[in-house]
């Protein structure tokens, strides 16, 4: 008879990012949710920070949340590097523990090392990133493994903030872990979700979500403070309405950022907001051309 499965969640704190600006709101990263998932013998982490240091506190966390259990498998839940590069710390302190995505996000991450990877991530993080480029090994069709007699899924989506995306869901504990899919208090990020279609493929997502009925979800951007909770369905979609809204009535760029963040001004991660902005804005106003 299978177990119970439990879970926790390590969120890796705001650290500070080359962003060109030297003001702390626009040179913060948001902090990063990493979710341990485990039974009686076994766990699965989703999720893995940015940083060396970064990963090394979240494999001491492990160490120390699931002392006699073996970490099987990581998961990632999407193709942003701030979501997996810290995957070689955890594999070096757990050996058994395999690197895993759905097909999507496989292809994703091996199309951004093939693009635009070097030229952005080592400079905005300098010296702070493991060395390789961690590559995941593709999930069935399915999406499906097992955990201590525990079936759990691996479910793609379409654009979202990344067009490479999916969630987990664990139905047994009516849980989904959303990566991206979902935010908390951070600033949501529409630096590649910069159309309308875009936009509506990730309210679609969020759909997906919500069809399953989770009574938890853990979003990919949170303060730690966080309640991991179903409402945060809506405050996601709310925001990306809210930015829709904004960004159809604004003369410019600048206008629609100082707009958000006066109607948004606990969330975290403004230099993602600023891309946003800028992205965004750039496209309606060569619609408008």
């Amino acid at each position: 008879m299978s177990s119970q499965l439990q879970v926790d969640v390590f969120v890796s704190p705001p650290v500070r990012a080359n962003t060109g600006h030297t003001e702390f709101a626009k040179s913060v990263w948001s902090p990063t949710s990493c979710t341990l998932i485990h039974g009686s013998q076994s766990a699965l982490l989703v999720d893995a920070p940015t940083t060396m240091d970064q990963a090394e506190a979240l494999a001491k966390w492990i160490a120390e949340t699931i002392p006699n259990k073996t970490l099987l498998y990581i998961y990632t839940t999407h193709a942003h590097p701030d979501h997996f590069m810290g995957v070689p710390i955890i594999q070096k302190a757990f050996p058994d523990a395999q690197f895993v995505a759905t097909g999507n996000v496989v292809a994703g991450i091996e199309a951004l090392y093939a693009t635009v990877y070097d030229a952005i991530w080592p400079n905005m993080f300098p010296g702070q990133l493991h060395p390789s480029k961690p590559v995941p090994k593709a999930l069935p069709a399915s999406g499906k493994l097992h955990l201590d007699g525990h079936e759990i899924r691996g479910i793609e989506v379409g654009h979202t903030d990344n067009e490479f995306s999916s969630f987990l869901h664990v139905p047994s504990l009516r849980l989904v872990i959303s990566g991206d899919i979902v935010y908390g208090e951070c600033h949501q990020y529409f630096g590649e979700a910069n159309t309308k279609a875009r936009r509506r493929e990730w309210l679609d997502a969020i759909d997906s979500i919500e069809a399953l009925n989770p009574q938890i979800i853990v979003a990919g951007h949170k303060r730690a403070s966080e309640i991991d909770g179903a409402y945060l369905m809506q405050s996601t979609r709310d925001y990306i309405h809210t930015f829709e809204k904004e960004l159809s009535q604004t003369t410019s760029w600048e206008s629609l950022f100082d707009r958000m963040v006066a109607l948004y001004p606990q969330r975290w991660n403004l230099f993602i907001l600023e891309l946003g902005c800028q992205q965004s804005f750039a496209v309606v106003e060569k619609e408008r051309l």
